[in-house]
């Protein structure tokens, strides 16, 4: 079953000079008929209709593109990714980017690998374990120049489980709803112990908030902390 973009895609495409390519396009087309085919029987998004999958979720996503820098050795990864969101759009829209998509709910992570094989992403990757494991592993940990988050946990939380990823000057790109603010208040003491700092708070196009988020300094050996321990005691 086909999934075409509905007009209003193209419109605020369009408005925010976003350009996609014929092959992009079908990319995505292929990815939403997917996330809604399995949807059916996974629960993957809230969101069932495709015109709210293009505008809620793809179109929301790529907000991010102007912020990535065209570095063609750049190494990014998506946490907590589900559905593939905000990863499989990016990785589609920025080939010359290496992904690597994480979700510790393996019939999750299997749709994410199944999903980027069929649609031809050559650039994605998938891992199935915590972030807590990730971040003590020398391949992943401080590796990453690029880290996003959309609707992972709350900001002390999700600062620790992302930071240890990042390289130094490495941008953490957190996607979260109207309470971002408030959120960014009870992360102080995260962001001082895990070296990072605040770059830019904006609205995303569907109404929630884009933090961005700048590391400075190395990670203290620290943290992450034990499996868990991040979510029930946040910093």
């Amino acid at each position: 079953m086909q999934n075409p973009p509905p007009s209003i895609f193209f419109e605020k495409c369009e408005q925010s000079r976003l350009v996609i390519s014929p092959g992009q396009l079908e990319r995505l087309e292929r990815y939403v008929s997917r996330l809604l085919e399995v949807n059916r029987h996974m629960n993957l998004t809230a969101v069932r209709d495709a015109e709210g999958v293009w505008i809620r979720h793809v179109y929301d996503s790529l907000a991010l593109l102007p912020h990535l820098r065209g570095d063609l050795e750049q190494r990014a990864l998506d946490l907590g990714s589900g559905g593939g969101l905000p990863g499989i759009p990016l990785a589609v829209l920025r080939p010359d980017m290496a992904w690597t998509l994480v979700d510790s709910v393996a019939k999750k992570a299997r749709f994410l690998e199944e999903t980027a094989a069929e649609i031809g992403l050559l650039n994605v990757r998938v891992d199935t374990r915590r972030a807590e494991v990730l971040g003590r592993d020398p391949d992943f940990r401080e590796r990453f120049h690029v880290v996003t988050a959309r609707a992972v946990a709350r900001l002390p939380t999700l600062l620790e489980l992302t930071v240890p990823l990042l390289r130094v000057k490495g941008r953490l790109y957190a996607m979260k709803g109207q309470q971002a603010s408030e959120e960014l208040k009870e992360a102080r003491r995260a962001m001082e112990r895990l070296s990072v700092e605040p770059r830019l708070e904006e609205d995303t196009p569907e109404g929630g908030r884009l933090l961005i988020f700048k590391k400075v300094r190395e990670t203290a050996k620290a943290y992450p902390r034990a499996v868990g321990i991040p979510n029930k005691e946040p910093l």
